[in-house]
Order: structure tokens, then sequence, then C-alpha cells
């Protein structure tokens, strides 16, 4: 199956309808995984890390238009399950990882997506399980970890960050540029 000439709607489809339906508020558009793949995959040796993978959506679409080694980190085993299932039945190479964030080691990877994995603290429409809540503070404690790890990674390294404020990345980055009306901003650290 080629990845590249499905629309968001058939990509969709592929799930069972309950993630199917989240894929607005949750999952990635594909157009939006292949600019941000395009951007972070210097070559076939560059490792890309999706932080909050669920679905694995993202994931698949990068592992299907780049040569790029891609990984997605999950807390939620159910959607590590889904997501290693699905990357078997479309015969893609990807790495789903069931863990959280605080205990991956960013100096791994050269490149990082990040879609407001933590916004679900915030905000509980197409909540994607019961044991979601409103805390402002997970919140702010997670994008502060995700900010700290962010500053010791080394010169070069790329993010790419959709539907998110800009404080979560840290000064030591340089907004390249930006698209989809400002959501999408790619950067690399300089300093």
């Amino acid at each position: 199956m080629e990845l590249d000439r499905l629309t968001d709607r058939e990509f969709d489809a592929l799930y069972p309808l309950k993630i199917n339906k989240l894929s607005s508020t949750h999952w990635t558009p594909m157009e939006i995984a292949k600019k941000a793949i395009g951007f972070m995959v210097r070559d076939s040796e560059t490792r890309v890390l999706d932080i909050g993978s669920g679905s694995g959506k993202f994931c698949l679409v990068a592992a299907g238009c780049s040569t790029g080694q891609i990984y997605g980190v999950e807390k939620r085993e159910s959607l590590i399950r889904l997501s290693r299932k699905m990357a078997a039945q479309l015969g893609l190479r990807v790495n789903f990882i069931h863990a959280d964030i605080k205990s991956i080691s960013f100096k791994e990877f050269d490149s990082f997506y990040f879609f407001n994995s933590f916004g679900e603290n915030l905000d509980l429409t197409d909540s994607l399980d019961r044991e979601n809540s409103i805390d402002e503070n997970a919140y702010q404690e997670n994008c502060r970890f995700l900010h700290g790890l962010w500053e010791e990674v080394p010169n070069g390294t790329r993010v790419v960050t959709y539907c998110e404020e800009e404080k979560i990345v840290p000064d030591q980055f340089i907004l390249i540029k930006s698209e989809a009306k400002g959501k999408l901003k790619f950067w690399e650290k300089r300093f």
C-alpha cells in the first residue's frame, strides 16, 4: 500500500472506529507528517522520536515516506499494541516503545516530533480514555521536563512542533520556518 497516495480519511479508516473518530483531535494529518519528516530526516541514520505517539499515525506515515529510523513512545499499552499491529499490516519498520518519556534517553535521537501530547491534561474533548483528568500541574511539569531534556541535546538536533506553544522549545533552538498558519514549526538547536 502506498501511503503517500492515501487521504487522511482513507488512512484513518484503517483504524478501529473508536480510534478513527479521534483522528481530527489527536492524530497528525498526513500532509503535516510528510512536511515534518522531510525536515527531520537527513539520511537513513537519522533517528526520529515521536513523543506521545498515540495511535502511531505520525510514525507510520513517516516510515512510509522517509528513510529515517522512526520511533514512537507512548504510555498507553493498548495504543502501542495497536500501533505495532498497524505497522505489521502495512509492512513498515517502526519501533514503538511502551514507556513514559521520563524513562527515555533523548541523547539517542537526532530529531523529535511533538504534537501537544500533554494537552490532554488541559482539555478532555475527545478523551482517549477514562484515566484522563484536568491537571494543570501535570501539564506544567511535563512541559518543564521536556524543555529540560531538549536543553541537553547536541547542536544540530531538530524539533518539529505542531499545535504547541513556543515556550516548550528552549532558547538554544532557532525557528527555521513555520507553516500551516503558524501551527507547524521547524526548529534546530544552534547554541
